[in-house]
């Protein structure tokens, strides 16, 4: 089964398609904004990021070889507080990881939207690599399959392979849903793209509201569906035996 024989509603929260949707297109918004608007830096795409070094490295000009490291560095960082939020620990101050890394996202975003101009590229693509790396570490799943909100190459190869493999020799309706919900994130990663690049040369750093409020959105559907089920843990564990 698609889902080894759990239906979307008894998945968490943050599988949704429409979670992952959102995330998708605030991931293509991010990675738009950081390249025209602060230094042609990938704040997402870490490989972008590795092929530039690498090629401005090659042909003597280290100056912006260089300027490929910090993001490398801040996304890395960004995975170990993902990781550690998960520790049992950490976990007792917060009991949704993936909420708690949504939320400061959603801060460092907004904060973000209000500096000058002038303000160092540096310091915006440090922390927007940070917070990309907290959204790719927390939101992994959509229904039961891997998926990357912050990067589409993983997402492309997986499409492309749901459409060979749900069509020949022939036809697989679960194959081909799967195929579908990739082939909507592809979508949603290049229209954020799209309105990032339409956005951000108009707004400046002002236009990171629009991802704030696609997050915002994304934070209200996990807390609303996430909501009954923790009532009813509750209740459980206050029941009579």
């Amino acid at each position: 089964m698609a889902n080894d024989g759990k239906s979307p509603s008894d998945l968490p929260a943050e599988s949704a398609v429409g979670v992952a949707c959102l995330l998708s297109l605030s991931g293509g918004f991010l990675d738009a904004f950081t390249y025209l608007g602060h230094g042609q830096v990938f704040a997402n795409a870490m490989s972008g990021n590795v092929v530039l070094l690498g090629a401005m490295a090659a042909v003597g000009n280290w100056r912006q070889a260089i300027r490929h490291i910090p993001p490398l560095i801040a996304f890395m960082v960004g995975v170990f507080a993902a990781q550690a939020m998960r520790l049992p620990v950490a976990r007792t101050g917060a009991r949704w990881p993936a909420l708690l890394s949504l939320i400061l996202e959603i801060v460092v975003l907004t904060v973000i939207a209000f500096l000058p101009r002038a303000f160092p590229d540096i310091w915006i693509v440090l922390s927007i690599s940070f917070a990309a790396a907290l959204q790719n570490s927390s939101f992994t799943k959509v229904r039961n399959w891997s998926y990357n909100s912050v990067m589409t190459t993983g997402n492309l190869r997986r499409f492309a392979e749901g459409l060979f493999t749900g069509s020949v020799p022939k036809r697989d309706p679960e194959i081909l849903e799967r195929t579908r919900i990739f082939g909507a994130i592809i979508l949603c990663f290049l229209a954020g793209a799209f309105i990032g690049g339409l956005t951000t040369g108009r707004l400046h750093n002002a236009a990171l509201a629009i991802p704030v409020m696609m997050l915002g959105l994304t934070f209200q559907r996990c807390w609303r569906v996430d909501q009954p089920q923790t009532a009813a843990s509750g209740a459980d564990i206050q029941a009579p035996s």
